[in-house]
């Protein structure tokens, strides 16, 4: 047995010259390049079900046949009117898949990465799915299902079943479409086509590059103007003369639909919004016009919004994405200057806070709110399955509390007088209402429970009343009183607009509040005795989400304003208003009601749809989600410079909510075929995976003769089958498990002599084991991401396997290995990064590890270090170094660089080598290996082009001649 098991290991150790796929690595759990990322959990299991209407199958889990019938009856209404509006009728049912809130529907699986709350639905071309929450107001969720429902009128008329025509169309043709046709833009939103038309900012049709929100209402203002200047039917020639037209071009459609070149529709464009806007103007201004702008210092600029002023007067707190990220900061009020980032810095505690017009729609009131001694402030954040409420201590600027509800959507956080409870609006049980909670005790209450859409409440000065703003119509938001005491409610507003955002005066005899009545946000007052109306501000834009700064001198407006781009934050007098509307009729008085039962004007319809479906239950089907179709898929070939023919195929299956996933990749290297098959279940919160491959690949052999590598004809092929399961703890961490069965075989050179002429001679042989195989591993990963990389946060994976000795005894190979990763944040685009990798092998055969070169010890051959035992360090400093470099031709972004130094070594234990890292004697390393250096990255055509120059050198001496220089594409660690 000692001589079986020594020659047994060096036949192993041959398979160090092979270049192992990635699959085999990771099965043999030795790979240095580990998985990461961030877990999407399933917080709860959907019981899926299926009602087929006329034009939809309707996937959905609710159990309240009201609010399918609302969706379907919605649907088949949107269906009615575009099939009308595009004269076309789709032959299939379109799926329909909705999710009762904006949480859930953030855990679907038919897009497998994260939700941002900012998506709001999609559509996607793969079976003509659309995916939507229908936590909104009725009148935004029909004009949400005629915009999805857009798109898949689109994927039938303009693609016409080919998702490759689908390139190179314009974003503002999709999504301006999807707008126009569902008539969906509010205030807030034509704010955005405002600006840019008065500040000239309008691009033209055929520019590339208009994405983002603004390509919606771009897109949506250039369709309003084809039906202006050509009617209905104009619009419907332009849709289908696009179809025709070769890779999406816009000029090519214009010229044929409207007879008239892309440079005359720009400028009969451009007029026709001027003339809409410019004389508004005119007559209105821009938000500077009525308050004097808070600043940041020279260089910083930022989206600033939700101003929430101080109870002294001498602070004013609000949302900022200065630092990229969504922050806390705290200005002076006096001279308008940033004081302090009191969310300043990485946190594993949330997501990212809630922002409106940031990281999430345009909702009403505002996002911050102070306490009333000053010392806290309250906000809600992302955070696992929906929004907790974080409370920030002001004096010792860092986090105070993280408040988890069973409450969803959660947003306008208003603290009472007496700073023991925060109201907010909120969903539970699929309305959004208006809810306070005891901080103290954690006691939920809910206010209005009316069934209508509430949100923006506020508490009277003397904590007696609260205000809030309903939408009884589903459109148009009014402001009502609650009595505190006694349960009485007085609607103080009415009309064809929405009035929001309110806040006390700090008297409480008057209310200030946003309103549109004007055609565009801005801040009105309300006198609660007389019903008097005052105007404060009358910009072309908006203003929006007032707030009151209490001063010796009395009360100042601070608001939100939107130019050029850019939200920021005003400061105003409230001497005189702009204009004062007398009340129509004297105020009136409250009228006692249940709080069960609002008051609502009886002028005032809730939002019915065109057509109103009835529910035949011979309609509804269980959803088994057992049929896969293909998704996705792709192929390439081609030939080395040594004439090596490669091949690769992979196509991916999934259900129609993708929980359940076939990945199929096929490879073929000269006469090795490979494959590697994964079926994957997403449905619950633990995830399990088969995978079944078979990786083969060239043995790499040793000329000893000429002293280098070359391709012989022999294989290393590694078949398995594994199985797998991931559960995630939370956000951030997770336990992985793994069970398979593994089958190898590789050939090695051997040396013999010639009995004849006693010469050496290099045969092959083949060796063959197959084992069983657990592993397992903890993972956590809380990096933050900056679009060249990680930035912040830390990144871990700890992992051990096993693999029985069956034709022995004992263990084959154990491995536990530690990957450890540290990023800590220096200013807005540079970090230190840190990386610790630490590996132990054991057994009779130890699966060994191999790395150098590239993103491991730079300076070195590639994998020139292996050994049962082995480490490495990397320490890098990563800084910008040019934004754009243009040239005639292309040009380069992201230029980074960086600074490294490397340390690690390897040996073999198990072979009784010994190892000394340091000699202390001559202080300098022994059996350690290290490099510094620097290197460049370049980001082109989506990937990262690497360059380092690294000099290998021993703490004393530099080893090596000079710095040996390395090209690599990827991400670095």
């Amino acid at each position: 047995m000692g001589v079986h098991r020594p020659g047994r290991l060096l036949r192993f150790l041959i398979t160090l010259l092979v270049v192992l796929p990635p699959s085999a690595a990771r099965v043999a759990a030795q790979s240095l390049y580990p998985s990461f990322g961030k877990n999407k959990i399933q917080y709860r299991e959907f019981d899926w079900r299926i009602y087929h209407s006329p034009h939809f199958d309707v996937y959905h889990y609710t159990t309240d046949p009201a609010q399918l019938e609302k969706i379907v009856s919605f649907a088949e209404s949107a269906y009615d009117r575009l099939s009308r509006g595009f004269d076309f009728q789709i032959q299939k049912p379109t799926p329909l898949v909705f999710y009762e809130t904006h949480s859930a529907f953030e855990q679907n699986n038919i897009i497998v990465n994260f939700i941002p709350e900012g998506v709001g639905a999609f559509a996607s071309p793969v079976r003509n799915r659309m995916v939507l929450p229908v936590d909104l107001p009725d009148g935004e969720l029909f004009a949400l299902i005629q915009h999805e429902l857009t798109h898949i009128f689109q994927y039938e008329i303009l693609f016409q079943g080919q998702l490759s025509r689908g390139l190179g169309v314009p974003q503002w043709v999709m999504e301006g479409m999807a707008s126009y046709m569902a008539k969906d833009e509010g205030t807030s939103d034509r704010m955005f086509l405002r600006d840019a038309v008065v500040n000239d900012r309008v691009p033209s049709i055929v520019q590339r590059g208009v994405t983002g929100f603004f390509a919606y209402r771009f897109g949506h203002a250039a369709f309003d103007f084809m039906e202006h200047r050509w009617g209905k039917e104009g619009f419907r020639d332009f849709v289908y003369e696009f179809r025709n037209t070769l890779g999406g071009r816009v000029e090519k459609a214009v010229e044929r639909a409207f007879r008239i070149s892309a440079e005359d529709f720009d400028a009969e464009f451009r007029r026709w919004l001027r003339q809409q806007y410019l004389p508004q103007l005119v007559a209105t201004g821009e938000p500077s016009d009525f308050g004097r702008r808070f600043r940041y210092e020279e260089g910083q600029r930022g989206q600033t919004l939700s101003p929430a002023a101080s109870p002294s007067g001498d602070l004013v707190a609000a949302l900022s994405t200065v630092r990229d990220d969504v922050d806390v900061i705290l200005f002076d009020a006096r001279k308008r200057l940033p004081v302090g980032n009191l969310t300043r810095g990485f946190s594993s505690d949330y997501q990212y806070l809630v922002s409106q017009f940031v990281t999430s729609g345009a909702r009403m009131g505002r996002d911050l709110a102070f306490s009333p001694d000053g010392n806290r402030l309250a906000v809600f954040a992302k955070r696992e399955r929906g929004r907790s409420l974080v409370l920030v201590d002001v004096l010792a600027r860092k986090l105070d509390r993280v408040i988890d509800m069973e409450v969803e959507q959660q947003h306008g956080p208003a603290f009472s007088p007496d700073g023991r409870r925060v109201a907010f609006s909120g969903n539970r049980g699929g309305s959004f209402d208006i809810f306070t909670l005891d901080l103290a005790t954690g006691e939920l209450a809910n206010l209005t429970d009316d069934g209508t859409y509430d949100g923006a409440p506020v508490f009277s000065p003397d904590g007696k009343t609260l205000v809030w703003s309903g939408m009884p119509d589903g459109e148009h938001a009014h402001l009502y009183r609650l009595d505190l005491a006694s349960g009485e409610r007085v609607q103080l507003t009415s009309g064809e607009w929405s009035d929001k955002d309110a806040v006390f005066g700090s008297d409480g005899q008057r209310l200030y509040f946003t309103s549109d009545r004007s055609g565009a946000d801005n801040i009105w007052s309300l006198d609660l005795a007389t019903g008097e109306l005052a105007q404060h501000t009358n910009a072309v834009t908006g203003c929006f989400m007032p707030t009151i700064l209490r001063t010796p001198e009395g009360d100042r407006l601070v608001y939100t304003g939107f130019w050029r781009g850019q939200f920021e934050l005003y400061l105003a007098d409230l001497d005189e208003p702009l204009r004062v509307e007398p009340a129509a009729e004297p105020a009136a008085e409250p009228e006692t009601e249940p709080a069960a039962e609002p008051v609502a004007p009886a002028a005032t319809a809730a939002f019915e749809p065109d057509i109103r479906v009835t529910l035949d239950d011979a309609n509804l089907t269980p959803y088994r989600g057992m049929k896969l179709f293909l998704e996705d898929g792709g192929a390439s070939v081609g030939v080395t410079d040594d004439q090596t023919f490669l091949g690769y195929t992979y196509l991916s299956f999934s259900d129609y909510l993708g929980d359940r996933r076939l990945i199929a990749a096929f490879s073929s290297i000269e006469s090795f075929s490979n494959f590697d098959i994964v079926y994957t279940n997403l449905s619950r919160r633990l995830n399990w995976s088969l995978r079944a491959f078979d990786d083969r690949t060239f043995y790499l052999g040793i000329d000893e003769s000429r002293g280098i590598r070359q391709r012989g004809r022999a294989a290393y092929s590694v078949t398995g089958l594994v199985g797998s399961l991931e559960y995630p703890f939370d956000f951030y961490r997770r336990l992985e498990l793994g069970v398979g069965y593994i089958f190898r075989e590789y050939d090695f050179q051997r040396l013999i002599f010639d009995p004849q002429t006693q010469l050496p001679v290099y045969t092959i042989e083949t060796y063959k084991d197959d084992f069983p195989m657990v592993q397992a591993a903890l993972v956590g990963d809380t990096a933050v991401f900056a679009p060249w990389g990680p930035i912040a946060g830390r990144r871990y994976r700890l992992s051990a396997s096993y693999a029985p000795d069956l034709d022995g005894h004992g263990t084959l190979s154990a491995n536990y290995d530690l990957d450890w990763r540290q990023y800590v944040q220096l200013t807005e685009r540079s970090n230190l990064s840190l990386r610790l990798f630490a590996g132990v092998a054991n057994g009779n055969l130890p699966t060994p590890y191999y790395f150098g070169g590239l993103n491991t010890l730079r300076g070195l051959d590639f994998r020139e270090l292996a050994g049962d035992r082995a480490f490495f360090a990397n320490f890098e400093l990563r800084f910008p170094l040019v934004d754009v470099l243009a040239t005639p031709i292309l040009g380069i972004r992201g230029v980074r660089g960086r600074i490294f130094l490397d340390v690690g070594g390897a040996w073999w234990d198990y072979a009784g080598q010994g190892f000394r890292f340091w000699n202390s004697d001559e202080r300098r390393l022994a059996d350690g290996v290290s490099s510094y250096g620097w290197g460049l990255t370049v980001q082109f055509g989506g990937l990262d082009l690497n360059w380092d120059f690294a000099q290998r050198w021993d703490f004393k001496d530099s080893i090596g001649g000079g710095f040996r220089t390395s090209f690599w594409i990827g991400t670095s660690f």
